[in-house]
């Protein structure tokens, strides 16, 4: 395990300098979050979980390893649309190079821990999806009352056999809200019938999970948005994780494990919206982004969108 500093030299972009403010792009507002200074403002830091170790584990394709950096640099030329109180930050990457996803996970736990208590706004860019666990277990020292919104094809609930995966944080989740006295409020959006078999789904029904389907979203959005602001008022804090896995695959192909009658990026967009706006949203993740198998980089700037939403909210 190691770590990585802000790099500059991915923030790089278009400058129209005749429109002073009214044309900056992220790459000329992002800082360096070791610099920061303290203020009132509560600024959105991004910090990179570069692991495939879990994917690996979980028998799946590689390449999610190289996505923060390549999300970035998709993320650099977006124009600057937020208002000008609004900071953005980059805390570099933690680095698994060395299969110890163990040993990377606790700075991913010590490193998001501490950027929550000082009450900035944590986007985590994965890595497979065993960058989940490490977040949820960063937030869980700080809030109790925890709705997870895993916006994914696949349930994720699948037991270690022996070790963490790509496919078993929600499940690890679970246990550890059972050893710990707390409710397991896990609400999985965009699962796919073909994409999870009948264990999996008897696991998430033996676990009480209220799980929304693809189709569903597809048969009625509106629906589907006025549940999840109905749900969402019983939690004190929310924290969401977007599988990019979970969009049809001619918007993403470059993902760990493609989608047949994914969700579009038109849904997942409004889905967003409707958390980001309860103010309850704590912490975000996007995962398992693989650029080995993008195309003309669509996956990355679909990814970058997606975090777009966040950061002007």
């Amino acid at each position: 395990m190691k770590k990585s500093p802000f790099n500059s030299e991915l923030w790089t972009g278009r400058v129209d300098a005749e429109d002073k403010e009214l044309g900056l792009r992220l790459h000329q507002i992002i800082q360096d979050y070791t610099h920061f200074r303290e203020s009132n403002t509560q600024p959105k830091v991004i910090i990179g979980f570069c692991s495939d170790e879990g994917v690996e584990r979980n028998k799946g394709r590689l390449g999610a390893k190289e996505s923060p950096d390549h999300i970035r640099k998709s993320l650099a030329n977006l124009p600057f649309h937020f208002s000008n109180d609004q900071f953005l930050f980059d805390a570099g990457n933690i680095i698994c190079d060395d299969d110890n996803l163990e040993e990377a996970r606790e700075e991913q736990i010590n490193t998001v821990d501490k950027i929550i208590k000082n009450n900035h706004f944590p986007i985590v860019i994965g890595g497979g999806h065993e960058t989940a666990l490490g977040n949820f277990l960063a937030l869980i020292k700080t809030y109790k009352n925890v709705g997870i919104i895993n916006i994914d094809a696949h349930f994720d609930l699948r037991t270690p056999n022996p070790k963490s995966t790509s496919g078993t944080p929600f499940y690890e989740m679970s246990k550890y809200c059972e050893a710990n006295n707390l409710n397991f409020n896990y609400i999985p959006i965009g699962i796919q019938e073909l994409g999870n078999t009948k264990a999996l789904f008897k696991r998430a029904e033996d676990l009480n999970v209220e799980y929304i389907t693809a189709d569903e979203v597809h048969l009625n959005l509106n629906n589907i948005l006025d549940k999840l602001k109905r749900e969402i008022q019983q939690y004190d804090a929310l924290y969401i994780s977007l599988d990019m896995d979970v969009f049809d695959a001619a918007f993403a192909p470059g993902v760990s494990a493609t989608t047949v009658n994914g969700l579009t990026p038109f849904q997942v967009k409004y889905i967003l919206k409707l958390l980001m706006k309860s103010e309850k949203v704590k912490l975000f993740d996007i995962v398992e982004y693989n650029s080995n198998f993008d195309r003309d980089n669509m996956t990355s700037k679909l990814s970058a969108q997606m975090i777009y939403e966040v950061l002007r909210s």
